[in-house]
């Protein structure tokens, strides 16, 4: 039986088990549900394109749609995401599904720009109250050698979300028109989240550290560690640091005040560099004289480079640490400036789209592990979600400029070369993180028995 004489410590047991089956499913889930948001954050970019053409709308104008969604989902990330650490993470975890579910769908009847724009706001919101708690819930039951890679591998289905709309989007929009994309946006995580219902299990240390009912700890650690024995009656400790008060306030005491500011602008930078792509390029690369269909798949492909990157990064985040994340940024400062200087060269134009993928968001997936790694539980949500939501100004920023500077008609080189700015100052504040002796302080306990 798993028994000590203070307690049965869930945090040090986690740190040693094995990886089990449970532990898979826990990312397994994880991932389904990211796949989801990544099929939400990247819908509007694949419709885009044809709802300017329909509404005779200027791409300029089409800005703030981008932004004023992800303005949504920065008030989401820091105002709502924080509620998991007090309600727990399944609660908030199926309501942002359901909330951003009923919006997306809603979005397809949208009748003017002032509408999509509103619809896309509430959205967002749903979506920054979700995307934190999940990788909050998936740090918190794996160990800390492994959590980095699990963040990973839980980002390729985000990746796969966004790149799979992609395939979606050139197929339906021709057959069915852009409002179809949306309805499907809508449908699916109503559905996933009726699901997550019965198959989502709390977070153990949430549940630990709040006090939660012994039976049901119990019960979740007799799946996650199968092999030994939990009496209902045992006492279950987490040794970890928790504080009252305001969960903000916390993310800046303790020796955590630089590490959190350069979190914070590496999210802000990276940010604004994936979303004046992301969002603009299916556009630019379509009044470059790709055709439509070629566009949104070379964007898709940024996105399959992504799955790549999420699982190289992060595996090497586990190994080497925040360098790692600092050196696929660094990679991707080029790799983005010539996407400008191919033209219609598709095959070259696809491969470099891929690699930045890989290098671009495998390096802020490395970012979201960080996020949800240097923060012990009390305030684990509460440290993703702000740097999620004060990163969403780098994600407003970044489609809004796009827009007016693509209003301009600078040369293709030259647009992409301003795309590749925020990137290169993102390498500078990654660096300076893994630097900070401050960055990577051990906020769980020591492995040991």
């Amino acid at each position: 039986m798993a028994r000590q004489s203070d307690g049965i410590n869930v945090a040090a047991l986690i740190e040693n088990q094995k990886l089990s089956r449970f532990q898979i499913i826990v990312i397994i889930l994880a991932s389904a549900i990211m796949a989801i948001e990544g099929y939400d954050m990247q819908v509007l970019a694949y419709a885009a394109p044809a709802i300017i053409k329909e509404w005779g709308v200027s791409k300029a104008y089409f800005g703030p749609v981008f932004g004023f969604g992800l303005f949504g989902y920065m008030l989401g990330a820091t105002l709502l995401a924080s509620l998991s650490d007090r309600w727990g993470r399944k609660k908030l975890i199926i309501a942002g599904l359901l909330f951003f579910g009923l919006f997306t769908f809603a979005a397809a009847y949208s009748a003017s720009l002032n509408d999509l724009l509103i619809l896309r706001f509430i959205a967002g919101l749903g979506l920054g109250a979700s995307i934190p708690t999940v990788i909050a819930l998936a740090a918190e039951y794996m160990p800390s050698r492994f959590r980095a890679t699990a963040i990973g591998l839980m980002f390729i289905g985000y990746n796969i979300g966004a790149a799979g709309g992609g395939f979606i989007a050139a197929k339906f929009i021709p057959s069915f028109g852009w409002p179809s994309v949306f309805q499907l946006g809508g449908i699916v995580p109503a559905l996933l989240a009726f699901t997550l219902i019965f198959a989502l299990p709390e977070s153990i240390r949430f549940l630990v550290l709040k006090g939660g009912r012994r039976e049901r700890i119990s019960a979740l650690l007799g799946r996650l560690a199968p092999s030994q024995i939990f009496d209902p009656g045992s006492k279950f400790i987490l040794s970890e640091e928790n504080q009252r008060g305001l969960p903000v306030k916390h993310l800046f005491t303790d020796g955590r005040a630089i590490m959190t500011s350069l979190l914070w602008l590496a999210f802000v930078a990276s940010l604004m560099g994936h979303y004046f792509l992301t969002s603009w390029l299916p556009t630019v690369l379509f009044d470059a004289g790709v055709p439509l269909a070629h566009a949104v798949i070379a964007t898709a492909l940024l996105h399959v480079g992504g799955i790549v990157g999420s699982l190289l990064v992060g595996r090497l985040l586990d190994k080497h640490g925040i360098v790692a994340v600092a050196v696929a940024f660094a990679i991707a400062v080029p790799l983005t400036v010539l996407i400008g200087a191919v033209g219609t060269s598709e095959m070259l134009l696809m491969t470099l789209v891929f690699l930045s993928g890989v290098c671009l968001l495998g390096g802020q997936v490395g970012l979201n592990a960080v996020s949800g790694s240097v923060y012990p539980t009390y305030i684990r949500s509460t440290g993703a979600g702000w740097a999620f939501g004060v990163g969403r100004i780098g994600s407003i920023i970044g489609p809004v400029l796009g827009g007016i500077l693509i209003s301009l008609k600078p040369p293709d080189l030259l647009l992409f070369a301003y795309a590749a700015i925020p990137i290169l100052l993102c390498t500078g504040a990654t660096y300076l993180l893994s630097r900070s002796r401050g960055a990577l302080r051990r906020t769980e306990v020591p492995a040991t028995n």
